[in-house]
């Protein structure tokens, strides 16, 4: 049986890599004691995939994974076996079992939400940079990874202000896949040259990624 599990990789392990990740699910569902459906061959192994590749440094509050298990379970004991044996920064939220055959995670999800919080004290620096941001034909940085210019304001779909008591947090809602796909390292950059350094920032994670359809944002455990 095939299952979709939405979880938190919290602050605590923000560093870990993408392959670190993999390896911490897979010691997970082994210690759970749930079914597992492993691949042929040698070297048998879990048959499971991350929904996204979450930068090293970056926490999600909504990331998934794909995974498929043996026997009959129900969603809530499949997320209490996990909960029971997870580890310090991961967060179980639920689960889903597909009834029918869906494309991977990675094929479905398309936008992503990115989450900067700065100081309230720079609210008033925050709201005009996104306004010149929002009203900008153009946002060109330098991508990191092979130092080529970019335009990254066509993979912009929304900026958003979220005031609170002591902080101010500047959202993001990106393209996540195809040739308009805004990363987290190019946004950073796009911040510096509108005055708002990562030094400054308090803190950064991905909101949450879902599916794009007909301009609405569909959380992919709801997908029909």
């Amino acid at each position: 049986m095939r299952w979709w599990i939405e979880y938190e990789k919290g602050p605590a392990i923000r560093y870990l890599s993408h392959l670190d990740m993999v390896r911490l699910w897979e010691r997970l569902f082994r210690r759970s004691g749930l079914p597992l459906q492993l691949t042929q061959g040698f070297n048998p192994h879990l048959k499971i995939s991350l929904g996204t590749v979450l930068p090293v440094g970056l926490w999600g509050r909504r990331e998934y994974l794909d995974v498929k298990l043996g026997g009959d379970i129900e969603p809530e004991e499949l997320c209490s076996r996990l909960r029971a044996v997870a580890p310090p920064g991961i967060e179980i939220r639920r689960a889903r079992r597909l009834a029918r055959e869906l494309p991977s995670l990675m094929a479905v999800i398309d936008t992503s939400i990115y989450r900067f919080k700065y100081p309230a004290s720079l609210e008033t620096a925050i709201r005009k940079a996104a306004e010149r941001m929002e009203r900008a034909s153009e946002i060109r940085v330098i991508r990191p990874k092979d130092r080529k210019e970019v335009n990254i304001r066509p993979g912009i779909i929304r900026i958003k202000c979220i005031p609170g008591a002591d902080e101010f947090i500047l959202e993001f809602t990106v393209f996540s896949g195809g040739r308009e796909t805004v990363r987290f390292s190019e946004l950073l950059p796009a911040l510096d040259e509108m005055g708002l350094q990562r030094k400054k920032i308090v803190d950064y994670w991905r909101e949450g990624n879902y599916v794009r359809t007909n301009d609405q944002l569909i959380d992919p455990m709801e997908l029909d």
